[in-house]
């Protein structure tokens, strides 16, 4: 960013105070006080746990040059707004529109991360690493997408934002700020459902995204192996339509092994790669990614190097050598229906006795224990040899299971049982919503 006080004060429709200096050059927008805040532009928001404005007088002392704010504080470099909110979402899109480079939006309930990552490291390969803008750890949201926007510079040749929603009406908002080029929902499933009615309200909401797309050369990714392709596309007006997944489309999954070997068949020619990464859902993750790479003219050589160079991602499926030997499996960083079924399936490819300790999926709502009971069933029918699960919401799946099972209260007690049983042979897959903290019990086992 190089942007004057005066411009960031229109592009957000703020009003300066009192002995600002209009030509004040920011460098950064910031909007935590333990960041790097030199020439910074800090950014007072109010959240559940804390408000921005008590640091202001903080960030101030710690290089941070200009400040954003919904107080009008007697100060100069305060941009005084009514929302700083909606004032970040308004200067991310009007600093969006200054790039006239190709931007992806990427959604889904699960996968959109993988996908984010495996397309970065294929578009690292052919236009090199500098080149590429991502999003980086979980800034998707409605505040840290708009902060991965404002991190774009002139030396980028192409960005790529994942979106990511929990609530409806949040979609449409984001991706209108965004403006993508090109857009694709990874998939759909009941991943923060809490406030949505069912899975087609997820579907219409994650849909949502191909309305952000504005550019007469934009393109709407379609993946066909949704139940919801055929909706999405009916309600894609103005937009250039380009489907992926099904034979005679742009791309599909031809062939793939569970030892991570896959071939993709594309309008181009083939491309048979070996993944570093486990699971049938990375495969169809990195279709996603290869379709989205080949829509930025990426070739098919860069798309092969990018994802056999990608290695994952920490906490997801995550290979671990317990304390005795035994095989851990971390799949800590997030948890869903189809992300543990997913997980499960993993599991069942190496080697036995399997463990599998669970727990609660969040943000699921009124859905929470059909889908807690659901994992029982398929735990069942993958014949765990030991389930251990810890939560309210856990304690479902550890009701309708059938085998070996045990539920608790604290990690420590997890930790515990499982330093005495163990089997050393084993293969342990931990998997649970972030807010759990099972890396906890990770951490504890690899000791």
């Amino acid at each position: 960013m190089n942007l004057s006080l005066k411009d960031i004060a229109q592009m957000c429709n703020g009003k300066l105070s009192s002995g600002s200096n209009h030509h004040l050059i920011i460098k950064k927008v910031a909007k935590d006080n333990r960041e790097d805040l030199t020439n910074a532009l800090f950014i007072a928001i109010k959240g559940p746990k804390f408000d921005g404005h008590d640091f202001i007088a903080d960030v101030l002392n710690k290089g941070a040059v200009a400040v954003l704010s919904e107080k009008n504080l007697a100060i100069p470099n305060l941009i005084y707004v009514n929302n700083t909110q909606v004032a970040l979402l308004e200067l991310a899109h009007n600093y969006r529109k200054l790039f006239k480079i190709p931007i992806v939006g990427i959604t889904g309930s699960n996968g959109k991360t993988t996908v984010k990552n495996m397309l970065h490291s294929i578009c690292s390969d052919q236009f090199g690493a500098d080149a590429v803008h991502a999003t980086t750890g979980n800034l998707n949201n409605y505040i840290g997408m708009p902060l991965t926007l404002l991190g774009l510079e002139e030396k980028h040749k192409v960005a790529i934002i994942e979106i990511g929603i929990s609530a409806p009406d949040e979609m449409l908002i984001l991706s209108q700020a965004a403006n993508p080029t090109i857009a694709v929902v990874n998939n759909v499933n009941l991943n923060h459902a809490q406030f949505f009615k069912n899975i087609e309200q997820i579907a219409a909401e994650k849909g949502n995204i191909y309305r952000g797309i504005t550019d007469k050369h934009g393109v709407a990714l379609i993946n066909q192996l949704s139940p919801f392709a055929t909706t999405w596309s009916k309600n894609i007006v103005g937009v250039k339509q380009i489907k992926y997944g099904l034979v005679g489309s742009l791309c599909y999954l031809k062939h793939y092994t569970t030892n991570g070997e896959i071939e993709i068949s594309t309008n181009y020619g083939e491309i048979k790669c070996q993944l570093q990464l486990l699971g049938e859902h990375n495969y169809y993750n990195a279709l996603t990614a290869t379709a989205l790479a080949l829509e930025l003219g990426c070739n098919l050589k860069h798309i092969k190097a990018g994802l056999e160079n990608y290695a994952g991602y920490s906490s997801r499926l995550e290979r671990k050598k317990a304390f005795n030997g035994a095989l851990l499996i971390d799949d800590s960083y997030n948890a869903s229906l189809d992300s543990v079924k997913a997980a499960i399936k993993v599991l069942l490819q190496l080697p036995k006795p399997h463990w599998l300790i669970l727990g609660d999926c969040l943000e699921l709502g009124e859905f929470s224990q059909n889908v807690h009971e659901e994992i029982a069933e398929v735990a069942n029918l993958s014949k765990i040899d030991c389930l251990i699960t810890i939560g309210d919401a856990s304690n479902f799946t550890h009701k309708k299971f059938n085998g070996h099972k045990l539920h608790f209260k604290h990690n420590q007690d997890i930790v515990k049982y499982c330093k005495e049983n163990l089997p050393a042979q084993s293969t342990a897959l931990v998997k649970g919503s972030h807010s759990m903290n099972l890396i906890e019990i990770v951490n504890k086992l690899i000791e």
